[in-house]
């Protein structure tokens, strides 16, 4: 135990960070493992995850600032010295509870530690100047540049964005990213309902509210920790977002239909339809990981649900046996993932690659898919991106090969919007 208390979360923090670009780990993957090692609770565990987590979120901005203040070049500095002036320059210009002149000491601190004694002098002159001066100017030398250093997202997908949704609007949906989110819930009617749930989490100290996605959803609207959540809600919900939710509500499934979930993985939409369904019915849910499916089993099984079959499969491969026996279909295939960059800030820096495999994947999913569906059968096909070449495009195409199928709805949800994930529903039903 002696050994776990000689770390301060921001000592912490440092490490973690480290270990993530060093090791390429997921940031959720090792905040969790950093805070059960280290026994962290209450008030440092709090501070640990809001500088982990705020660092991550906004490393390309951090690093722009450090190279304007700096003498000495970002790229000459060792991994920890970076994690230092990272994390001190987001406690001055992002946070207010420490004083400048604590969060100043306690960089040179940790850099007598993790580097030499002189160092302690080059963090007290870099992290007083930017206490004195500020946000350095990011100079607008090109649309993309500038809201990859503002809004600290890759290059590349500023770009995606620029080109998709003009400067102004792809600018609204990157600075929403850093809003607050609160936790949205998908209450399992099987066991209570919305007012009920509603009722229970006040009883607790949480407020929430219905969601306009669904008549199944309900948004918190205060923050609380998942393992507090869980502890109140048990068997009687789970997260799951406003927009993915909405798919559900245009799926529409009844009791007693047979329902395929094509790429169900980690198996949200899945357990949804079951519950839609009133646990009667059958659902077949595949994927092509085999070890996530155990995650579904496991919602299912505590959600009191026990009509799902899973099974591994390649969603491009259509199934002989499922031809034309399907009601409903869910068709929510992988994709960029340009929608959820606020819930997911690893993904801020990743780089969009082959994107002509990309959606071909997806077309031969939805196409496989199609097959499944009886007459007057629906399916919906879905992605967590804004880029129409993954939405409205491959469902035109679609429609266009097999003019026996009609498309009923379709939506692109945006977060600066609709206050949801970015997210895309398709409606299509088969003639």
């Amino acid at each position: 135990m002696e050994e776990k208390r000689k770390y301060t979360a921001r000592e912490l923090a440092v490490l973690s960070l480290c270990r993530l670009e060093r090791q390429g780990k997921y940031g959720g993957l090792e905040a969790d493992a950093a805070i059960k090692k280290f026994g962290l609770k209450d008030a440092e565990k709090a501070l640990y995850t809001k500088l982990f987590y705020g660092v991550l979120e906004r490393r390309i901005t951090l690093d722009h600032i450090i190279s304007s203040v700096s003498d000495k070049p970002i790229e000459q500095m060792t991994l920890e010295m970076k994690n230092i002036l990272r994390i001190s320059i987001y406690q001055l210009l992002y946070l207010d509870r420490v004083p400048d002149y604590s969060v100043v000491n306690e960089g040179a601190e940790l850099a007598k530690k993790y580097e030499r004694q002189s160092a302690a002098g080059f963090v007290n002159a870099v992290l007083r100047r930017v206490a004195r001066e500020g946000m350095p100017e990011i100079k607008r030398e090109n649309s993309a540049s500038y809201l990859s250093v503002k809004y600290s997202v890759s290059e590349q997908i500023c770009g995606l964005l620029t080109a998709e949704l003009g400067f102004e609007e792809a600018e609204k949906m990157l600075g929403s990213l850093f809003k607050n989110r609160y936790i949205t819930l998908r209450v399992n009617t099987l066991k209570t309902n919305v007012a009920e749930l509603q009722k229970l989490l006040s009883d607790n100290g949480v407020s929430s509210e219905p969601i306009p996605q669904s008549d199944f959803g309900l948004k918190l609207k205060n923050y609380v920790d998942t393992q507090s959540l869980f502890d109140i809600i048990k068997d009687l919900a789970y997260i799951e977002d406003g927009a993915s939710q909405a798919a559900v509500t245009a799926l529409d499934a009844k009791p007693g239909m047979t329902v395929a979930d094509v790429c169900a993985a980690p198996g949200g939409k899945t357990v949804s339809a079951a519950i839609q369904m009133k646990n009667s019915g059958k659902i077949y849910a595949y994927d092509i990981h085999k070890n996530k499916l155990k995650l579904i089993d496991k919602t299912a099984e505590k959600l009191g649900i026990n009509i799902i079959k899973t099974a591994e499969h390649d969603g491009r491969e259509p199934l002989s046996e499922l031809k034309g026996v399907c009601d409903r279909v869910i068709c929510d295939v992988p994709c960029s993932g340009l929608g959820v960059l606020g819930q997911k800030p690893d993904m801020r820096y990743k780089e969009i690659t082959d994107t002509e495999r990309l959606i071909s994947t997806q077309r031969l999913i939805l196409q496989a898919a199609s097959t499944y569906l009886k007459k007057d059968g629906i399916m919906v096909y879905s992605t967590c991106t804004v880029l129409s070449a993954e939405n409205g495009e491959n469902v035109s195409e679609f429609l266009k090969s097999n003019n026996d199928f009609e498309l009923l709805y379709e939506k692109t949800f945006y977060p600066h919007t609709d206050g949801v994930e970015g997210f895309y529903v398709a409606k299509i039903r088969r003639k």
